[in-house]
């Protein structure tokens, strides 16, 4: 198909460079899981780049050529993919309350938000680090805690991208409901 429509001088609508900018993670982590991290990240844009660059006739792995509204779709699908990574560079923690309805115990809930297959946020990992009385100290929640629910909430976000996007994994439950990989 020849388009008669199309002009390389045009401002495109999606400015590639502008938008990875955007979502470029803020600082370098150190430490294996990071190193994981960033190596995912880098592959998965060097990937998306040479997609978007591409002359070539696109197929499928079926070598059945894609319309456009396929490739629209293939793009859509590695903007989601980079946001998810960058849910977890940029880790937000919301505290939330549960109270026990028979005993009127406030339990202390971190959450925290992944996307769906459609690039919608939802609510998706939580932990609960207990009874609100039993944790709290003076005033506040013990740096400690904090930082084992943060790493907690990140392996289970790593899980679930490798999850989403490789499917050689058995997975299962945790306590909180959290979909998880579990370890041979």
């Amino acid at each position: 198909m020849k388009l008669t429509e199309y002009d390389k001088k045009w401002k495109p609508i999606f400015d590639l460079e502008k938008w990875l900018e955007e979502r470029k993670p803020k600082k370098k982590q150190s430490g294996a899981f990071w190193d994981d991290v960033h190596l995912e990240y880098e592959e998965v844009l060097q990937e998306f780049k040479s997609f978007l660059q591409s002359t070539e006739k696109i197929t499928d792995s079926h070598d059945a050529t894609l319309t456009p509204f396929d490739i629209y779709n293939v793009v859509e699908r590695y903007k989601i993919r980079i946001e998810k990574l960058m849910l977890i560079f940029d880790l937000k923690l919301y505290k939330t309350y549960n109270i026990n309805r028979k005993t009127d115990v406030r339990y202390i809930v971190f959450r925290a938000f992944w996307i769906d297959h459609f690039g919608k946020p939802m609510r998706y990992f939580s932990r609960n680090i207990g009874a609100e009385n039993k944790v709290i100290s003076n005033g506040i929640i013990p740096p400690h805690l904090k930082k084992e629910v943060e790493n907690y909430i990140l392996q289970l976000m790593w899980d679930q991208y490798i999850i989403d996007y490789n499917d050689n994994y058995e997975t299962g439950y945790d306590e909180d409901g959290n979909n998880v990989i579990i370890d041979d």
